[in-house]
């Protein structure tokens, strides 16, 4: 075996004469696929290749380092994510065996490159992997776009002189433009609907007459006043008709227009018709706020401008004006549209159809105007009324969304008063709350239209007190 060794070195020096010389240990059976070891024997700027020193040809092995193409970004947006895109490629080495055969042959073995590309999806915080590749590639260029908010793209680039392998990576991350979105939300309040603190939305008023407040405060004739009502509502104690102002009609109109015009009769419209525009249902019509008398003992088929079995023409102060009756006309059709029977008050409260303003008129039996049968006691007559009638308003829908009813009567039988006049409202005070404060109807009137505000303020309602300090809150 040493003997072949040898046998073997000397042929290879003959071979390659002086422009060779062996390294390594010098043991190379390229049948038997030995292979020489170590590096021994080489001068500089030689390379031990088969164990054979050949000369550096002058290739330079360049190794560089650079980030991997496995990158994972995460935007700054909760709801964004990152796709980071990793290709690997792998290149088998090129082998190039040389053997010492005659002529010198060379063999050349290529692997095709073999790719691998693997896609991941993160949220992470950013990362970057540095890999050093000594792999001979071709370039491979890989794009991953997320929509819609991240763009990610990869790209792997292999440069050759043989035995040099650079990859280099770049991640260009997009964020979507920030968006903000404003919504607006609009209410709609419909008339008479609000929230939070709201004025009086409908008011009702009822007329009795021809009596003092001395007759009914306290009076045995009127328990539900008395026992029912006063200690819930609030009530003045000071409240007159306009000084000197007599009879009935005369009062009506001062109700409605601030004045009585000159009149001191209880004439009909016939004899005692206004052609005047300014008065109240004037205003509320121009205001569009809708306004109605109910009338207790008319038929509701025509205008009412006389007297009619209990209906007593002067407790209705609208038909006085022109602008209703179309000066007396039985037939005018405002007039008919908005002085109705009384009987319809309670359909329309149960409906839910009552007008903003309610001027509620009883006829002479449970006004407190006439002694009837079988009473025949005025103040009893019309205090049982208002024991049967007033819970109607005060149950409705209309009365809880802020209404407001006002029982007052016309004139005091001494004198100008004191008169009474009584306040329910859930925005009234109430429990009884009671003051001294000198009101008239151009009181009344001058609150009802600040409660509708509309204007002007009519007649001597210019100058009045509101009835504003029987309220918690006004309007």
């Amino acid at each position: 075996m040493a003997g072949t060794l040898i046998a073997r070195k000397l042929k290879f020096r003959r071979h390659f004469a002086a422009r060779l010389s062996i390294c390594g240990d010098g043991i190379l059976d390229i049948a038997r696929g030995e292979q020489c070891e170590g590096s021994i024997g080489c001068s500089p700027g030689e390379v031990c290749t088969g164990c054979v020193c050949v000369a550096n040809q002058g290739t330079t092995t360049t190794t560089s380092y650079v980030p991997s193409s496995t990158t994972s970004s995460s935007s700054s947006s909760t709801t964004s994510s990152s796709t980071s895109t990793t290709t690997t490629t792998t290149q088998a080495p090129t082998t190039t065996t040389t053997a010492t055969a005659a002529p010198t042959t060379s063999t050349t073995t290529t692997q095709d490159p073999t790719t691998t590309t693997v896609t991941s999806t993160t949220t992470s915080e950013p990362s970057t992997t540095s890999t050093t590749s000594t792999t001979i590639t071709t370039s491979t260029s890989t794009t991953t776009t997320q929509a819609p908010t991240t763009t990610t793209i990869t790209s792997t680039t292999t440069m050759q002189p043989p035995t040099t392998s650079t990859t280099a990576s770049t991640t260009t991350t997009s964020q979507a433009p920030t968006t903000t979105t404003t919504s607006t939300t609009t209410t709609t309040t419909l008339p008479g609907t609000c929230t939070g603190a709201c004025p009086i939305h409908t008011v009702f008023l009822i007329l009795m007459e021809n009596h003092d407040w001395s007759s009914i405060r306290g009076s045995q004739s009127a328990p539900y006043i008395n026992d029912i009502l006063l200690p819930i509502a609030s009530h003045a104690e000071q409240y007159y008709n306009p000084p000197g102002v007599h009879p009935s009609e005369p009062n009506y109109l001062w109700l409605e227009a601030g004045t009585n015009f000159g009149v001191r009769n209880d004439k009909p419209p016939a004899r005692n018709h206004q052609s005047t525009a300014s008065h109240l249902v004037n205003l509320l019509d121009a205001a569009g706020l809708s306004w109605r008398a109910y009338e207790e003992g008319i038929s509701g088929i025509d205008c009412p401008l006389s007297n009619v079995g209990l209906y007593d023409v002067d407790h209705d102060p609208f038909v006085f004006f022109d602008d209703v009756t179309q000066k007396n006309n039985s037939q005018a059709p405002r007039c008919i549209e908005h002085v109705r029977p009384y009987s319809e008050l309670q359909t329309d409260l149960i409906n839910d159809t009552v007008a903003r303003y309610n001027f509620i008129t009883p006829h002479l039996c449970h006004d407190m105007h006439d002694a009837c049968a079988p009473l025949s006691d005025p103040v009893l007559q019309g205090d049982t009324w208002l024991s049967t009638e007033v819970p109607n308003i005060l149950t409705s829908p209309a009365y809880a969304d802020n209404g407001a009813l006002f029982i007052l009567w016309d004139e005091a039988v001494t004198g100008d008063g004191p008169i009474g006049m009584i306040v329910l409202s859930p925005k009234a005070k109430g429990g009884g709350y009671q003051n001294t404060i000198p009101y008239t109807h151009s009181s009344t009137l001058r609150t009802i239209e600040e409660i509708f505000g509309v204007t002007p303020m009519l007649g001597d309602a210019a100058n009045a007190t509101d009835l504003s300090d029987l309220f918690v809150s006004f309007p």
